[in-house]
């Protein structure tokens, strides 16, 4: 065996220093990105555990007198109902930049390891030489996406209810046990591909592909339902086929990340051009398929701003501009905005859904949000995400790329035999 290398439960860990592991380029940058979300995490988590929500609690406690209670009254109200000095998802805005974060990593990632299950289940030589350095880039986006989200469900009340008083007909509820199966199913397709036993995993490999595309495809389902089970947006969830738009937008997603990932880290490989013109045709197929889609169901943008700029940023940065730089073989940079542009159609959905979420969601008519702080029924309502949220998707996104870096250096993902 080559010296510096150790076996262990079929993998070839190498032997790297504490300081090759956690103080490389990749988890220096890595590190910059969770400073920059620990602000953020630190402004969260102060105003949910720090606020007179619950320094205030002790009045009711002591039965206070009429002035305490008051206080108390009005910061439950501020609690619940927003804080509009602060912006962070209220009553009117209910989904913000955590779940923008949440979708466009995860759907992106989990896009990205169908994209290589599909090739491995076809026998593409490419994807032999780059599926496991793929693979454990996709999923370890998707963790990133989902640190996001758990920022979101770490309110005290979402924790409340999710767990003290299930309703395991939610949406929530259906992705629990979903990613409880996906993750680590995920972690067993890229163990198969590295480990040394390939008899084994020869035996073992087409079997777990096969469900590996059947557990993806569940993924996108319930995350298609997920939205649509969200009566208030009425908006950006009522065409149909919901999943499938996700699959095809998570995909060129996932086209943009494993080109960046490519030109960072695969430019060194003699078949580095093959892996390109693959990527290439895989996103120009997409990006007419997407347009296809969108053109068929009648998709357009808010006639409002700021959502007719997020709709035609997302199809001059995803669409257009990626399709001409694939005409001319500018690949990487199709991937840079391909990525930008894939975010901004995320946040569309998020608050293109939060605009107008007047719905009768209870049976007595469209909801009257004036009750709720607002002073009369708005055309669109529209919250910019406060400055601490967008800190914590930067801080979520260094998570995933502190996850890949420990994964390569000591597995050498993108170096695997085959």
């Amino acid at each position: 065996m080559e010296r510096g290398i150790k076996e262990c439960c079929g993998l070839n860990f190498r032997a790297v220093s504490f300081g090759e592991l956690f103080f490389n380029k990749t988890m220096l940058f890595a590190y910059l990105l969770l400073a920059v979300g620990i602000v953020g995490w630190a402004q969260v988590y102060g105003l949910r555990f720090g606020h007179d929500f619950v320094n205030t609690m002790s009045a009711v406690d002591a039965g206070g007198h009429a002035g305490e209670l008051k206080q108390v009254a009005a910061a439950l109200k501020e609690q619940i109902f927003g804080m509009h000095h602060i912006e962070e998802v209220g009553r009117e805005e209910p989904w913000g930049m955590f779940v923008v974060q949440y979708i466009y990593l995860l759907y992106g990632g989990s896009a990205l390891v169908f994209l290589v299950a599909l090739g491995e289940l076809f026998g593409i030589n490419l994807s032999h030489k780059a599926s496991a350095a793929l693979m454990t880039f996709g999923i370890s986006m998707a963790i990133g996406g989902l640190i996001s989200i758990a920022t979101d469900l770490a309110q005290p009340l979402n924790i409340y209810w999710m767990f003290l008083n299930p309703q395991p007909q939610s949406g929530m509820w259906l992705m629990l046990p979903l990613y409880s199966i996906y993750i680590p199913f995920t972690f067993v397709e890229i163990y198969f591909l590295m480990t040394n036993k390939r008899e084994l995993a020869k035996k073992l490999a087409i079997w777990l592909v096969l469900i590996g595309l059947c557990v993806d495809i569940a993924e996108y389902y319930i995350q298609g339902l997920l939205f649509q089970l969200n009566t208030p947006r009425s908006l950006w969830v009522n065409f149909p086929m919901l999943w499938v738009y996700f699959l095809l937008t998570g995909i060129l997603t996932g086209v943009g990340f494993a080109l960046i990932y490519g030109g960072l880290a695969l430019r060194a490989k003699d078949w580095y051009g093959e892996f390109k013109s693959v990527m290439r045709k895989v996103g120009m197929v997409t990006i007419v398929v997407v347009a296809l889609y969108e053109t068929i169901t009648g998709l357009s943008g808010l006639t409002h701003a700021p959502f007719n700029i997020m709709y035609y940023g997302y199809v001059a940065c995803a669409l257009i501009i990626p399709f001409v730089l694939f005409l001319i073989k500018w690949d990487v940079l199709a991937g840079v905005f391909i990525t930008i542009g894939t975010f901004a159609l995320r946040e569309l959905i998020v608050f293109g859904g939060n605009a107008e979420p007047m719905a009768n969601r209870f049976g007595k008519g469209v909801e009257a949000y004036s009750l709720y702080g607002l002073d009369s029924i708005k055309n669109v309502i529209y919250e910019a995400p406060h400055l601490m949220e967008v800190l914590v998707i930067v801080g979520a996104l260094g998570v995933g790329i502190a996850l890949y870096s420990l994964l390569d250096t000591l597995l050498d993902v993108r170096n695997q035999p085959h």
